[in-house]
């Protein structure tokens, strides 16, 4: 067969071979396979490589073993093929087992095996291979330098991270575009922005992954607006935006609970369609669900073209979060009959809607069918969730005994929700235990110390009041203070209890004064407990919130609905004032403190006085 036979024989069956991998069709490959063998080509390492690679490709790794043991001749890209092969499906010890029988390794091969490990998330294997690379005198390349710094982000090894830093001047990469990404992320993994901005700024070139990295290391450290504002400057750069930076930007704008910026991307996205899947718009559930905006959320994952876990998940802890266990559960139960598989994020939505609700029969059945029915471990997560569920309910000693037959030791926040329940239930005596369980694993928990003072003084025992305040002051102990903020005209504003540093607060507290005058006049009774002065009792508070209530009313229009963030639990004081004011001004107002969200409407909250 002449040469030019040949290669047109080599160019048929190459285009054939790929048009295997392009059809994920295994079965034409196999036969691919055996008309090359009918020809008589297998005695060529490079055909032979190009088989090996597919089947690697269709994920068919015993017969791309099979061929690679049957093959006379092998060089070095025939080890590397099937080393990758192994690596992408994280089958790492069959791929270190020939990358140490590897007669010749080159650049490749050390290549693929430091970011097969590093994908793998087995950081330390990555770094310790890296290592061993330099101490054989290998260069390192832009590949094996950008695994490296991948494994020091997952480990969150900043010293090593910056030695990697060095050596991207010493072998000159800092040039290139992934290299200085993956420095990027691996100083904001680090939480170190300072160097991940330096880095970001000395880059001439930037893509879609070095943005991307910039924005997620200011979402991950709590950096809403500077996420905004790299957005910005992506954006103005001519930088299209793709699924992983809507992902991002999303998770900014629910964690933030910034409806206006949501609403913004929403409506971005629709410019930009290649950049919306599955997790995208599973986000953009998220931002609406976050915001109180449940309606919304619920016709975002109704208009899903695919759905997964994720999906069912976020919409069934919206529901939970927003005060419809009912819906809640109803979700979850088609979700059980369309035959996706639920997992344990699922079972935490479902069991913090039967917590929320009082649904305690119904939060016993999915906690036990978890394991039994559809194979899913509880974590403490669940535990708490139905410590939480029943105590609440006022079973505080099922509860108890639900905690003393945990398989594992419980932590602070089973214990946490058994406080917080026994506060609710003024059950002192199961209280005391729980605080001592939490104080025990922590000492400087403000949380536990603040629901044990609450406690004594909803039991009026005001002397166990005091000497708690006073240990917690000898200890250093600091609660948090009240939060509230709101946003209005684009802009936030934020309140502390009793604060004066607001320039409209003088005209704020008036407004204040009016309401708290309109809301005695009126028969509510006053809730509040003063830990401070008993003699207090009676009086009105004046929490963080109701400055934020008085602002909004102030400041937006009579058909808007109020939406205010708080970054503790509302107290019952300012829960009833809440009430009042809805009907009172017949404004709608969304709460969101740190456990769930609360919807005033005509008097009635959608948690139904049960949080």
């Amino acid at each position: 067969m002449g040469v030019t036979t040949h290669g047109r024989h080599f160019e048929a069956f190459l285009s054939l071979l790929q048009d295997c991998v392009d059809s994920n069709s295994l079965s034409q490959g196999k036969l691919a396979h055996a008309l090359i063998l009918r020809f008589g080509f297998l005695g060529f390492p490079f055909l032979c490589n190009r088989i090996i690679d597919m089947y690697s490709k269709l994920k068919e790794m015993s017969s791309a073993r099979q061929l690679f043991d049957e093959m006379p001749l092998k060089d070095t890209t025939t080890w590397n093929i099937l080393i990758g092969g192994y690596c992408k499906l994280g089958r790492m010890e069959d791929a270190r087992r020939l990358f140490d029988e590897i007669p010749r390794r080159d650049d490749v091969s050390w290549n693929t095996m430091i970011a097969g490990y590093a994908q793998a998330s087995d950081g330390v294997e990555a770094l310790e291979l890296y290592g061993k690379m330099l101490s054989v005198s290998q260069m390192p390349t832009e590949f094996s330098v950008s695994s490296a710094l991948r494994a020091c982000s997952s480990l969150l090894r900043l010293g090593q991270g910056r030695m990697l830093h060095c050596h991207v001047y010493r072998f000159g990469l800092e040039e290139n575009v992934f290299v200085s990404s993956s420095l990027v992320d691996m100083y904001s993994k680090c939480r170190v922005l300072e160097y991940a901005g330096r880095v970001f700024d000395r880059m001439s070139e930037r893509n879609n992954v070095t943005w991307n990295a910039m924005l997620t290391g200011f979402s991950r450290n709590g950096f809403a607006e500077e996420s905004f504002r790299v957005l910005g400057q992506m954006l103005n750069s001519g930088i299209r935006p793709d699924h992983i930076t809507f992902s991002v930007i999303l998770s900014v704008c629910a964690s933030s609970a910034n409806l206006v910026a949501g609403k913004q991307m929403h409506g971005f996205m629709f410019k930009v369609p290649s950049a919306m899947d599955v997790f995208v718009e599973t986000a953009l559930v998220d931002v609406y669900a976050k915001c109180g905006y449940i309606e919304e959320a619920r016709r975002v994952f109704d208009n899903m073209s695919k759905l997964n876990t994720v999906s069912w998940s976020t919409i069934i802890m919206g529901y939970a979060q927003n005060g419809h266990a009912e819906a809640a559960v109803a979700l979850f139960e088609e979700m059980s009959n369309s035959g996706i598989k639920p997992d344990a994020v699922t079972f935490l939505g479902v069991l913090t809607a039967c917590s929320h609700a009082g649904l305690v029969e119904k939060g016993r059945h999915y906690f036990d069918s978890m394991e039994r029915v559809y194979g899913v471990t509880p974590d403490a997560t669940h535990h708490a969730a139905v410590v939480d569920l029943l105590a609440r309910a006022g079973h505080v000693h099922e509860a108890k005994n639900h905690i003393d037959k945990m398989p594992f030791k419980p932590d602070g926040a089973v214990w946490g929700a058994l406080l917080g329940a026994c506060r609710v239930q003024r059950n002192l005596e199961l209280g005391k235990l729980a605080a001592s369980k939490v104080l025990e694993l922590d000492p400087q928990n403000a949380s536990a110390n603040m629901l044990l003072c609450s406690l004594h003084a909803e039991c009026r025992n005001w002397d166990e009041v005091a000497k708690l305040r006073s240990k917690m002051k000898a200890l250093g102990v600091r609660k948090d203070p009240g939060c509230s903020w709101i946003e209005v005209a684009n802009a936030t504003h934020t309140f502390v209890a009793d604060e004066n540093l607001h320039p409209e607060i003088k005209e704020i507290n008036l407004a204040l004064e009016k309401l708290i005058n309109l809301f005695e006049d009126s028969g509510y009774p006053s809730s509040k407990i003063y830990l401070n002065n008993p003699s207090e009792e009676g009086q009105q508070s004046r929490h963080s919130e109701k400055l934020a209530i008085a602002f909004g009313l102030m400041n937006t229009s009579p058909d808007k609905t109020i939406r205010i963030m708080k970054n503790l639990r509302v107290c019952l004081d300012c829960h009833t004032f809440m009430k009042f004011v809805s009907q009172a001004v017949g404004r709608a107002i969304i709460l969101r403190d740190v456990c769930r969200f609360h919807h005033f409407r005509d008097g009635r909250c959608s948690c139904g006085d049960y949080w």
